[in-house]
Formats: structure tokens, sequence, C-alpha cells
């Protein structure tokens, strides 16, 4: 079972607890796991992190949402600040040294609970570090694990997510903004969202409600679109909507069958429809993964469609587009 008791968790706190008040910031990606285990156990602890972290990317090559980089125990002191930091164990042999370092850390009592009861995953934040989130997985078994994580995957996966947001909101939106972008569209459109430096116009067109903002290295595009009224009202309309959105608004951009997808969703406060897959351009070899949000707003009375995606080939680009979906995430109307 996943701890949530509040006498454990805290009982662990002051076990782990450094004793200096002061604490550095955080290392490494955001998106990153560093997992320290012992050689033996590292295939095991793959395959139970595998069925949490199982979110891809199609770009169209598949990534992964979470890289994992595995190191022996030795390496722990080198590593201990590290933004995503995982140490895990298998089973009760002291002579595994990842075994004997997971319960150095907890303690004989609580790695016990480990090992004897269902306190499998054991969270702490900002252990070694500011920004930190510190993982421990121990059990008796890669089965006993797995038979536990189900149907909490989820819970796990969003304490990752939290994480990784709240520190690239950090660091796309708390220093310098198009502030006075901003402030223009909400005075103009009746809508914004936060505009990191470094993004500008692309188009800006009143006449047909819409507004397009990009940022080279890597390209990336952010558009809002906007009608009167509600005009995806179900999952074929807004389908129609989104697979005609890219060669309507951009041109030579339009989407390709291979992975389109629609959902229903929950998009900040409003219920709409998540469209994602992969662009191609009509003119050259140019492609890659977008996301697009269709809401409809009843204090304006509007249909907003909200489209971000990248061109960054033969690289990683789970990482920009999270960054952009956080962008995205920041719209807002203007409240009458």
């Amino acid at each position: 079972m996943i701890s949530r008791n509040p006498v454990f968790l805290f009982s662990v706190l002051l076990i782990l607890i450094s004793g200096c008040s002061t604490k550095r910031e955080s290392l490494g990606s955001d998106n990153e796991i560093i997992v320290i285990a012992s050689i033996e156990d590292q295939e095991d602890i793959r395959n139970v992190l595998e069925k949490i972290f199982s979110d891809t990317l199609y770009t169209p090559e598949p990534e992964p949402f979470y890289k994992m980089k595995f190191v022996s125990p030795k390496g722990f002191n080198n590593l201990k600040r590290q933004t995503n930091l995982a140490v895990a164990s298998i089973g009760d042999n002291l002579l595994n040294p990842g075994t004997n370092l997971v319960k150095n850390l907890l303690g004989k009592d609580n790695y016990e609970r480990t090992i004897d009861g269902g306190d499998h995953f054991i969270f702490t934040e900002d252990q070694f570090a500011k920004g930190q989130l510190f993982m421990i997985l121990s059990g008796q078994s890669k089965d006993d694990i797995i038979q536990d994580i189900r149907g909490k995957e989820e819970w796990v996966r969003s304490r990752f997510n939290e994480n990784f947001n709240r520190k690239q909101k950090k660091y796309l939106f708390d220093q310098m903004r198009r502030k006075d972008v901003e402030e223009d569209f909400m005075k103009k459109y009746q809508w914004s969202l936060n505009i990191p430096w470094g993004w500008e116009i692309i188009q800006e067109k009143p006449d047909s409600n819409w507004v397009w903002l990009g940022r080279e290295m890597p390209y990336q595009w952010v558009s809002v679109h906007w009608e009167e009224g509600l005009t995806a009202s179900d999952s074929l309309s807004a389908a129609e909507v989104g697979w005609n959105f890219p060669q309507k608004f951009y041109g030579h951009i339009r989407y390709h069958p291979y992975k389109f997808n629609i959902q229903q969703t929950r998009f900040l406060h409003w219920t709409g429809w998540k469209v994602t897959g992969i662009w191609e351009s009509e003119q050259e070899a140019q492609g890659g993964p977008f996301i697009s949000y269709i809401i409809f707003d009843g204090v304006t009375d509007r249909t907003y469609h909200i489209n971000i995606l990248i061109f960054y080939p033969g690289n990683d680009k789970s990482i920009y587009l999270r960054q952009m979906d956080l962008i995205a995430h920041s719209f807002r109307v203007r409240k009458e």
C-alpha cells in the first residue's frame, strides 16, 4: 500500500531530515528520475517503474515523459541533490547495497514496514535540496510491489508531475514575462495567457479571431482561435474543428491520421476536448507532435481553440511540449 499515514510519514521525515536548515537548489533535468539501486535489482525496479511511468509522446518516434537513469548505491552521496531522486531495493538481504542503504535511510522499524507491511512507496519533498522530490521504493518482492501499485499508478505519477510543473512554472513565468503583450490581449480580446520572455507574435488577425505566438530554437508555436457561441458540442464536431484547424490557419500544415486522437478532458475549470497527434508540412519534410484544447466559456459565450506544436527534428521534444502545455494552461478570460 502507498503510505498516506501521516504518523508514519512524519517519523520517516524525522529520520531522513539532514539537520541543515539551509539547502541549495536541486540539480538535474526536471524530466529525469535518478534511481539508486543495486545492479541485481535494477531490472525488477525498472519493470515496476515502467508500469507507473507509461506515458509516451509520439513525435512520431515514441518519447517517454520521464527518463530513468540507474546508478549503483555507491553513487548516492554524489547525487543527493538531484531534482527527482529515488532509492529502491527488493528483498531483505542486507548484503545487497541498495537494501542496506534503504534500511539506513529509514531506520529498522520503518524499513520492516516496507517489507512486512504495505508501505512500499515513501515520498518526501526538499529532502536534500530545494525543489527535490525524494522517493524510497522497497518491498519483499517485485510481485508484491506490482500488486500493490495497481490502480494507484496515477497517484505516484502525479507526485512527479506536480514537482515538474512547479519547477517549470517558476522557470517560465516567475521572472521575465511579456506582461505588456498579456495585458494588451486581455484589453483587446478579453482573454490572455502567460507569455515567457523570448516568445514573439508571429501573426495577429483580429478579423479572423486568431493570434499566433512562436519561439525559435527549437521552433515552438502556440495559437489561440475563438468563435462566438458553442461550435463543438460533441466529439464529432470537436474532431472536425481540430482536424481542419492547421490547414485553415497555418496554411501549409496538416494533421496525419497516425495517432490522431480526441478525448473529453478537464481543462482548468472548463470541460472540453483534447486533440493530440502528429502534424506534417505539405511543402517540406517536417513534422512533430501537437496538442489542441477546445473549450466553451459561458461567460464570454465563446468557443476557444488553443493549439501547441513543436518542430525539433532529431531531438527530445517532450519537455518542450510540456512547457507549452503549461503556457496553454495559463489561459484565462476576463470575468464579467
